[in-house]
């Protein structure tokens, strides 16, 4: 394989690709999985308020923008992180219950999420100036002292069951993730109240080594059999395109509308090297970078879940 010039310099993929399987061998050591899982999933920056943006705010923004106000509602989030922030800035912005669904839960109750969670009321009105913060949520009891309006299941996909059904099912940057698309779809009719909706934004892009390169299909070259050596132990994306998402959705009897749509530029992905895989997919589903999508219940699955 060729060096290709990245956003940063000159970077070999065959080098890239020796490191991240080498990465990957190394998950699969219990002992090292176990000290790895030890240790926050996302980077915990020097600036606070860079960290809160991505790890809590930025989630409320886009439950704000494309689902509306939370208030009075119960929300359930698939893979909250390594802490609850997104959560307690949703339950700050006035929602009734929150959820969360995570295989591999963090460290929720911990010193450095505690941390967090102060800094999300103290920075409050920096981040939501016009949301005036439910004083009912105290960092200082968050979150042991909220078990009545917090559920944490720590179940995969497949298996997951929750107590009471929700209002919203979100997740951001998840889906991209998850080892079974369809799994992902079909927890909507488990979870959500009849009237309920999902909402999911899904990052089609390149992650970690790849993402510094300026073609952004580079880790869409390989096979499937070279990508799951890279990946088997942990949880690099899927690789599932935006047309294999919605053929899930479909499956799994659900409505979708596209709130948002954001492509590549196809002149920086060079079409021709990608896997035979994916250069027979639709061009522009290969070519999506981001996408949100909003899920409803179909009218023929309430029927048939009403007559049974």
């Amino acid at each position: 394989m060729s060096i290709e010039r990245t956003r940063t310099g000159n970077f070999n993929i065959a080098r890239d690709l020796v490191v991240e399987i080498g990465k990957n061998l190394l998950m699969g050591s219990s002992v090292f999985r176990r000290l790895r899982l030890r240790k926050p999933r996302t980077a915990v920056g020097s600036d606070v308020d860079d960290f809160l943006t991505n790890n809590a705010f930025t989630s409320l923004s886009l439950l704000l923008e494309y689902g509306g106000e939370p208030r009075g509602k119960s929300v359930c989030e698939i893979g909250a992180g390594d802490y609850l922030t997104s959560g307690l800035a949703i339950l700050g912005a006035g929602a009734a219950r929150y959820g969360v669904i995570d295989r591999f839960p963090g460290d929720y109750f911990g010193e450095t999420a505690k941390r967090w969670y102060r800094e999300i009321e103290s920075r409050w009105s920096r981040h939501c100036p016009d949301i005036e913060l439910n004083q009912a949520i105290a960092s200082g009891g968050f979150p042991e002292n909220c078990s009545e309006i917090l559920e944490l299941v720590g179940e995969p996909l497949e298996t997951a069951k929750v107590a009471n059904r929700y209002d919203i099912l979100c997740s951001f940057q998840v889906g991209e993730h998850v080892s079974d698309i369809d799994a992902f779809a079909e927890i909507h009719n488990r979870v959500l109240k009849d009237d309920g909706f999902g909402l999911h934004r899904v990052d089609f892009g390149p992650h970690g080594a790849w993402f510094e390169y300026a073609d952004p299909g580079v880790f869409l070259r390989f096979s499937d059999k070279v990508w799951n050596k890279t990946g088997s132990n942990r949880g690099v994306p899927n690789r599932k395109r935006h047309h294999e998402f919605l053929e899930a959705f479909e499956r799994a009897d659900l409505n979708v509308e596209i709130l948002f749509l954001d492509n590549f530029d196809r002149t920086a992905m060079d079409l021709t090297k990608l896997n035979r895989k994916f250069q027979e997919m639709p061009i522009d589903s290969v070519l999506t970078g981001t996408a949100i999508y909003r899920l409803t219940k179909k009218r023929s699955r309430l029927q048939a879940a009403t007559k049974n």
